[in-house]
């Protein structure tokens, strides 16, 4: 679980197999996921691995792939996410099994259950996919770029309204997300749960910490976290350390691109560690927590994570959209560069501000937000899918 999304479904399909008999299928990748499969019994009744090697990243391989993927009518997500062998697996499941409703998560692999009918499915959308790709294609100023996140939005859009009238149901992680799926794709049967949080694993565990400095955790092989790096290192950084010299930002999370590391050279004040065991050190020891985020969907776990621990965190409305948090009581918002520079400097600066909202974000979180009540409200979901159903 080294994601926000796997994350979600993780705890979940903790929650849900308390309640239902659950049968998971998914591809793993040998030998990166080996030592993590005798966990997963707690995630399921039955599990069903499907062995899968991806393509490095940034390899000359995959951009060869990206490059001859970008001519077909599928996003090039979708097509990543197509495998043959797990398409096989899913029907070779259902044949020999008798199941009440099956689960897609995530739009991506939802080209691997175009051949199934004559049952209920619900697609869980972590995302609206669409609306990153336009956003990607609205930052982006590189016209290559610019051009290939277009055709890329388009195909998406294409996509993603399709799936919306295949499933039976969409489950969705924010009421911004469900309404977007309801007017834009005119998705029927659209719900939404909350997002949760594990607050006695997230929570803050006292020590020393360092002083004028900022930390930022997420998968940096997701292009969005990525963008919202660069857009600090380019733009907010320089703004900061002219009330602050002394400023400095430690960005946590995995498989870092050559593009990133590269950039973040120029900047000294920026250390990229990368995938690390246990994030929790790393937000605990910073004084600040950032979300530069300019592009994304869905809702975003690291907030309540965050905030679980202790810690003020400013953010761009991006970086929040979902959550139902107040700007000023729960955490800092601040769109362009401008006020988020001075959004970080005033939080840096004013130690009694900073400590108000530290305080007022750790007792709302803790307070409001579980992964039990997630798998409640999915659940509920679940039977009235069940019970809705009509065979075609």
């Amino acid at each position: 679980m080294d994601t926000g999304g796997k994350i979600r479904t993780g705890k979940l399909l903790e929650n849900l197999t308390e309640i239902f008999d659950i049968t998971l299928i998914s591809n793993i990748e040998n030998p990166k996921d080996n030592k993590y499969l005798d966990q997963v019994d707690r995630l399921c009744n039955d599990f069903h691995p499907v062995p899968r090697r991806k393509v490095k990243k940034y390899s000359a391989k995959f951009y060869l792939r990206l490059f001859l993927r970008t001519f077909s009518r599928y996003p090039v997500t979708v097509i990543n996410d197509y495998s043959k062998d797990l398409e096989s697996k899913i029907l070779e499941v259902l044949e020999n099994g008798e199941y009440d409703l099956l689960v897609c998560d995530f739009l991506q692999p939802s080209f691997n259950f175009r051949k199934i009918t004559g049952h209920p499915t619900i697609l869980f959308q972590h995302n609206v996919e669409s609306v990153i790709l336009r956003r990607h294609y609205e930052t982006t100023r590189n016209p290559i770029a610019k051009l290939f996140w277009w055709l890329e939005w388009r195909k998406m859009d294409r996509y993603e309204r399709a799936a919306c009238q295949r499933f039976t149901a969409i489950v969705a992680v924010s009421q911004i997300d469900q309404k977007i799926l309801e007017q834009n794709y005119s998705a029927k049967q659209a719900y939404t749960i909350p997002t949760g949080i594990d607050t006695e694993y997230f929570s803050p565990s006292g020590g020393s910490i360092e002083k004028n400095s900022l930390v930022f955790t997420g998968s940096m092989d997701w292009l969005p976290n990525e963008d919202a790096i660069l857009f600090f290192a380019h733009e907010i950084l320089g703004k900061v350390k002219g009330s602050i010299p002394n400023v400095k930002l430690t960005v946590v999370g995995r498989n870092p691109s050559p593009r990133l590391l590269n950039e973040t050279k120029k900047c000294p004040e920026i250390q990229v560690v990368g995938r690390v065991e246990d994030v929790r050190p790393y937000i605990n020891n910073h004084t600040l927590y950032i979300i530069p985020l300019r592009i994304g969907g869905g809702t975003r776990i690291k907030v309540y994570e965050a905030m679980a621990m202790g810690k003020a965190v400013v953010s761009t409305s991006v970086g929040t959209e979902g959550l139902p948090v107040e700007d000023g009581k729960h955490v800092f918002l601040a769109d362009g560069a401008e006020p988020f520079a001075e959004a970080v400097i005033k939080l840096l600066i004013d130690t009694e501000t900073r400590r108000r909202i530290e305080i007022s974000g750790r007792d709302y979180v803790r307070k409001n937000f579980s992964w039990a009540k997630s798998a409640e409200v999915f659940a509920d979901i679940c039977w009235e899918t069940v019970d809705m159903y009509q065979p075609t």
